[in-house]
């Protein structure tokens, strides 16, 4: 049974349950513009190592190769890209920052279709500045990646690498995503509960939603994810500190 908390959160009206349905394919990509993280959080993200959600470049490269990383998180389950990291997590520093920032706007816009719009940062790491770029698992995907000759392509993350989509990953990502389902209860109140903290300007975890509602850890994470995937929630970051807002 829900706690009382968790109660008050969910909304009443009948009018407010949501069909968890596929979302408007061509609605603009409506993240914010800037991703926070704290110099610790940096550093251990860079200490977990490139995987599935997360990858790293010394500098810009051509743009349709970063545009592939870029469209393949949005594609799969959303990431992080840091710039000025080596391979092995060797801190280098970005190349001209603000220019980076710059170019990875526009590969975004120009590159990949639908465009993304990804949250974008320069933090310090031990004194030396590393362009953040966070991509969210996207509500309007599959995006595909624009190559010079002209060629569009489907790519998703598998592990650490970007992979041309196939077969069943090809399948589920060109699929209509509907659902008659009704949102949960505990859909809803995740849904309520989210928009409060970001109204607060308070970061919205799955974490902190289980320990202020006593919602249990891995349900709660289920509940983000399922949200998540049916285009009512963005999501940023990853692990624990993966934060997320309302469409």
């Amino acid at each position: 049974m829900l706690n009382l908390r968790l109660r008050a959160l969910a909304p009443q009206s009948p009018s407010l349950l949501l069909s968890l349905g596929a979302p408007d394919r061509h609605a603009p990509d409506a993240t914010l513009s800037v991703v926070h993280l704290t110099e610790p959080q940096l550093l251990a993200l860079i200490e977990s190592g490139e995987g599935k959600t997360l990858e790293f470049k010394q500098g810009l490269q051509h743009a349709p190769k970063l545009a592939r990383t870029l469209t393949a998180f949005a594609n799969t389950r959303g990431g992080i890209l840091l710039i000025g990291v080596g391979d092995h997590g060797e801190l280098l520093g970005a190349p001209h920052p603000p220019e980076t920032l710059r170019a990875l706007e526009r590969l975004a816009h120009d590159y990949i279709t639908p465009p993304l719009t990804p949250e974008l940062s320069i933090t310090l790491a031990e004194s030396r500045r590393i362009v953040v770029c966070s991509v969210p698992l996207s509500p309007a995907r599959p995006h595909t990646v624009l190559h010079d000759d002209g060629t569009h392509e489907i790519v998703v993350r598998v592990g650490s690498s970007n992979r041309v989509a196939s077969g069943r990953a090809l399948a589920e990502l060109t699929a209509p995503r509907t659902s008659s389902r009704a949102a949960t209860e505990l859909e809803l109140a995740a849904l309520a509960w989210v928009e409060q903290r970001v109204a607060a300007n308070v970061p919205a975890t799955p974490i902190a939603f289980a320990e202020e509602c006593h919602a249990g850890k891995q349900r709660a994470r289920s509940t983000f994810m399922a949200l998540e995937r049916a285009g009512k929630l963005i999501g940023h970051g990853v692990g624990a500190a993966r934060t997320y807002r309302p469409v």
